[in-house]
């Protein structure tokens, strides 16, 4: 882990992450250093913020650039990319997006906070030439002149026309900064260091998705329930069922898992054990399972079939040892998913007691990647190149 403190003063507003051009770099550095000037103006103007922005081209001769550049990371509020051709090829953009992306990650984990990276066009683009898993996010909010959307920043700032255009440009990205950034309240904490990581962006293909995965939960409605069951982290359907569930934490598993497995680059289809299942063939599967449901009569038929299937899915079960009734009942709750699924439990990339929300982050992207080998064994399709190391960008809408 990489990153040292620094005093909430001088902590940046935004970290400028950007691919320098192949073609006489350093004009291409002049013109992001105006944009990036222009744009800590508006902030500090905003904020009073002592330093609104970092970019690396601030790195002093001779300095180890790549700690100043950790610090930035573990420190910043926000995440601003600068969206280019250039920039979906450059391993180091991607290895920054990533380190940010796996701090902001393991400091929201299971909650509904909004995205901390803000895109901006720096040239125009159209979306076949942006990497599939970033289609839904918002690259051109509605409120911005039209010309930003047309030309991007550097066209804007090139031509004298739209001189007035890129200023509004600016001043409404400088909002933007400073509404994230309150609204996500990322305190400090150390980043990966980037030598670990590894560009989300390596091995995408515009236009390519990686497989939609299959999300099978197998839990109760609150009508369901055992006498007894604290309701608590239940809900009127199985897709409601929040195992994780705290005052802040209030995203159901389903949503929680679509979400991560939209950062590994996957759509998701989410069913509940009780609804007739589709072709099993068509999608690689998870399960996630409550063991409190398990002895269910309709929910425990339908996992044993599931189970005896020739090649079973892997199992994530999760153990909220902050729920006294299971703490209390965790043996015998392990020893029921046990005898129901002892095939599921045996696979590799299974978890059967998922301790929290951040462990189920951890573990997911190990259990599709187990559901990806099983699926190409049995269907007769070209193997998609294996996931990364690190999650895939979130691809939620940033609005200003």
């Amino acid at each position: 882990m990489a990153g040292r403190r620094q005093a909430e003063e001088a902590r940046p507003h935004f970290f400028l992450s950007y691919a320098r051009p192949r073609y006489r770099p350093e004009d291409g550095d002049r013109w992001v250093a105006k944009f990036f000037n222009d744009l800590c103006q508006d902030i500090s103007q905003a904020t009073g913020a002592h330093n609104p922005g970092f970019m690396d081209r601030q790195i002093g001769v001779g300095t180890e650039w790549p700690d100043q550049l950790a610090d930035a990371l573990a420190n910043c509020r926000v995440f601003v990319a600068l969206f280019s051709p250039a920039y979906f090829t450059s391993a180091y953009c991607g290895k920054e997006w990533a380190a940010f992306l796996s701090r902001y990650q393991a400091q929201t984990a299971g909650l509904d906070s909004p995205p901390a990276i803000i895109p901006a066009l720096w040239t125009r683009m159209s979306m076949g030439e942006i990497p599939e898993p970033l289609h839904s996010m918002q690259n051109i909010p509605p409120e911005f002149p039209p010309a930003y959307g047309t030309e991007g920043l550097y066209g804007i700032m090139k031509l004298g026309r739209f001189r007035e255009q890129y200023k509004e440009t600016v001043l409404r990205l400088a909002t933007v900064v400073k509404d994230r950034a309150a609204e996500c309240a990322l305190p400090f904490s150390e980043v990966p260091a980037l030598a670990t990581v590894q560009s989300p962006f390596s091995d995408a293909t515009p236009g390519s998705p990686r497989p939609a995965v299959r999300l099978t939960l197998a839990a109760q409605a609150i009508g369901q329930l055992a006498p007894g069951r604290d309701p608590y982290y239940y809900g009127r359907t199985p897709r409601e069922w929040t195992p994780f569930r705290t005052e802040k934490h209030t995203m159901p598993i389903g949503s929680f898992a679509a979400q991560v497995l939209s950062e590994l680059g996957h759509e998701s289809i989410v069913e509940t054990a009780d609804e007739s299942p589709q072709d099993p063939m068509d999608a690689p599967g998870v399960l996630v399972v409550d063991p409190w449901a398990v002895k269910d009569r309709v929910i425990g038929k339908r996992l044993q079939q599931i189970d005896g299937d020739r090649d079973p899915a892997p199992l994530l079960a999760p153990f909220n040892y902050e729920d006294p009734e299971t703490a209390e009942r965790a043996d015998a709750l392990g020893a029921d998913l046990a005898e129901v699924l002892p095939n599921a439990s045996a696979v590799k990339g299974s978890a059967p007691r998922v301790t929290s929300a951040r462990a189920f982050r951890d573990v997911l992207p190990k259990a599709v990647n187990e559901a990806l080998t099983r699926h190409l064994r049995t269907t007769d399709v070209h193997p998609p190149q294996a996931p990364p190391s690190t999650s895939r960008p979130t691809l939620r809408d940033p609005e200003s």
